[in-house]
C-alpha cells in the first residue's frame, strides 16, 4: 500500500496562494522545470494512485481549464458539500465526497492500490489530514518568493502536532524540494 502524501508548493513566507487563490508565480517551476524538477514531477505522476483536494482547489482549476491537460490520470476525490452545476472540462474523473476527510481517504485507498494518495489542494484539506494524523509524508516545494498575504498552508491547528524526519532536499534554480516523513 502506498503512502498518503501532502504535496504542495509554498512561498518562503508560508503561503500556497494569494488571497483570491491566485498563483503569484509559485508554480512556474512546474511548467518550466529544470532537470531535478522534471524527475520530481515524473516520480510524483508515476507513483500517484489517487488525488484528494478541496472544493476551492477544484473550482479554481475548473475556472482556468486546469484539468484539460491533467497529467494525473487517476480518480480525484473532492471534499465538498455539493456538486458543481457544470463539470470541469477535460478527462479527469472526479468523485465529490460530502462525508468528510476519512471517507475521502477510504475511497482513495480503494482505488490507489499500491500507489500513493496525494493531498494536492487546499490548506483546509491539508490541515484536516494533518490534524487527523493521516499524512505519512510531506513534500513541500519551497518557492523563493514572498507573497505577504493569502492562503497559508500551515494553520495553527497543525502546529506542534507531529515530529518530522527529513527524507531529502533537492535544490533547483527555481524551487527547493523538501521531503519530510511524519513521525507518528
Amino acid at each position: 500500500m502506498g503512502m498518503i502524501l501532502l504535496d504542495m508548493t509554498m512561498s518562503l513566507d508560508g503561503f500556497i496562494a494569494g488571497p483570491n487563490g491566485e498563483d503569484r508565480g509559485l508554480h512556474h517551476w512546474w511548467f518550466s522545470p529544470a532537470e531535478g524538477d522534471r524527475q520530481v514531477i515524473t516520480d510524483l505522476i508515476r507513483n500517484t494512485g489517487a488525488v484528494i483536494m478541496g472544493r476551492r482547489t477544484y473550482d479554481l482549476g475548473a475556472e482556468q481549464d486546469g484539468f484539460l491537460d491533467n497529467p494525473f490520470d487517476v480518480e480525484h476525490f473532492v471534499l465538498s458539500h455539493d456538486r458543481p452545476e457544470k463539470p470541469a472540462k477535460g478527462e479527469t474523473s472526479f468523485t465529490f465526497v460530502s462525508d468528510g476527510i476519512y471517507a475521502a481517504v477510504r475511497m482513495a485507498k480503494s482505488v490507489a492500490g499500491d500507489r500513493d494518495i496525494v493531498v494536492a489542494g487546499g490548506a483546509d484539506v491539508a490541515g484536516q489530514c494533518l490534524a487527523a494524523g493521516l499524512i505519512d509524508e510531506m513534500r513541500i516545494a519551497l518557492a523563493p518568493v514572498l507573497i505577504g498575504e493569502g492562503i497559508r498552508l500551515f494553520d495553527p491547528i497543525a502546529a506542534g502536532r507531529s515530529s518530522l524526519e527529513k527524507v531529502s532536499v533537492i535544490d533547483s534554480p527555481m524551487i527547493t524540494h523538501l521531503r519530510f516523513r511524519l513521525q507518528k
